[in-house]
């Protein structure tokens, strides 16, 4: 049984890392930081420039590059896969909460629709290794994969949106 999650752990990571690759088309993330605060007391991020959006996805792409490299060695360590999955878990959140420029906003919409489905499948991936009972798994991994396909469909649409509008 722990063979069988180690290999969906490392599965998911090499999943997760495969989704972010496909970002690689320009963009950074200096810009995760560094908003107003409203009256309210509220941190509103500024919209990032166009220049510091690509800097934005050039940067969590280099993270996701990384972490895929982590999750390679991470094979036989479940707690170390999950340690991993947790770090993708901050990039991502952090890449999904920028403010794009007008012009990216749409896109980032949907690259923030499939980061959160990216979240939701990472986290259906750690309840797999608290689950015993065998149906539970099975509908954990159906789940894994409707949360992998939203995804991957999510972030390949936003990253098409991503190069029309930068051509």
């Amino acid at each position: 049984m722990k063979k069988n999650i180690t290999k969906r752990l490392l599965a998911a990571l090499l999943a997760t890392a495969l989704a972010f690759s496909l970002t690689a088309c320009g963009g950074g993330n200096d810009a995760a930081g560094g908003g107003e605060t409203s009256e309210s007391g509220e941190t509103a991020s500024a919209a990032l420039t166009e220049e510091e959006y690509q800097q934005a996805v050039e940067k969590f792409s280099a993270d996701m590059s990384e972490l895929q490299t982590s999750a390679n060695e991470a094979v036989s360590d479940p707690e170390s896969a999950i340690a991993i999955l947790d770090e993708m878990k901050v990039s991502i959140n952090e890449f999904a909460s920028v403010t794009p420029p007008e012009v990216y906003a749409d896109a980032h919409a949907k690259l923030k629709s499939g980061c959160e489905s990216l979240i939701a499948f990472i986290d259906t991936v750690a309840a797999m290794t608290e689950a015993t009972d065998q149906a539970e798994l099975d509908e954990l991994t159906t789940q894994m994969s409707e949360q992998m396909e939203a995804a991957m469909a999510d972030m390949t649409e936003g990253v098409n949106m991503l190069k029309a509008t930068s051509e």
